[in-house]
């Protein structure tokens, strides 16, 4: 997916509209869920992490500390049945509890933290993340990275 590469000169609806052509599952619980899942989406977006697990996994730092997402927005979001279900999914898929404990201790909290040391603490600014323009949707990604300081993961 172009969205995925640094320089990609799509705009972030382009991109946006990419991430939904490649992946038909998550624009349709988006397009039934509505803004918050949407606003999510463009993070996947912008941040350039596909929908798999591990893109998922992957992202969370950039939200956390690179975005202007508040507790009760990540309440909110965790809080929803569908986003409870695909959790649950996802710990099914890496082989229960137990393996996705220690597979997160030892592989992806250093990436996590290395993603938060190296990548988001070097942003010049946080990503407005529910905060989204109209204008900043048909501006192409390689200018919103630049300006915002986002060097992507991969």
């Amino acid at each position: 997916m172009e969205f995925l590469k640094q320089g990609c000169a799509a705009t972030l609806r382009e991109g946006l509209n990419e991430l939904y052509r490649h992946a038909p599952d998550v624009a349709e619980v988006s397009e039934r869920k509505g803004k918050s899942f949407r606003d999510h989406d463009l993070t996947h977006v912008i941040f350039g992490c596909d929908t798999s697990l591990e893109g998922e996994i992957l992202l969370k730092p950039w939200i956390l500390f690179g975005t202007t997402i508040t507790v009760d927005e990540i309440k909110a979001y965790q809080a929803d049945p569908e986003v409870q279900r695909l959790n649950q999914e996802g710990l099914e898929m890496m082989g229960g509890r137990l393996r996705t404990y220690s597979l997160a201790l030892v592989y992806y909290f250093p990436l996590f933290f290395w993603i938060w040391l190296r990548r988001v603490r070097k942003m010049s600014a946080k990503w407005p993340h529910s905060e989204v323009s109209e204008a900043m949707l048909d501006t192409p990604l390689e200018q919103l990275r630049q300006h915002y300081g986002i060097k992507l993961f991969r």
